[in-house]
């Protein structure tokens, strides 16, 4: 369940810019203005691919914290 919302995610976020790109593009043609809308866009397709990144959005657990940024000092 979880591969197939990941997929359906990353159609979402594509489709997205898409339609941003289009919107942007449309916009010098007819002097539209469109920035509050493009930024909305851009902002909920930045959401959608920080979930597809990282795997979770949120978390309130300080174990999750702790696990996501363990490391190892003299990895650096």
């Amino acid at each position: 369940m979880k591969e197939k919302i990941k997929k359906i995610s990353k159609y979402v976020v594509n489709i997205l810019n898409m339609i941003n790109m289009l919107l942007l593009g449309l916009a010098n043609v007819w002097n539209w203005n469109i920035d509050k809308v493009s930024a909305t866009i851009i902002v909920i397709a930045g959401v959608i691919s920080a979930y597809l990144t990282t795997g979770k959005i949120f978390s309130t657990e300080d174990e999750d914290f702790n696990e996501d940024f363990d490391f190892d000092e003299e990895e650096w």
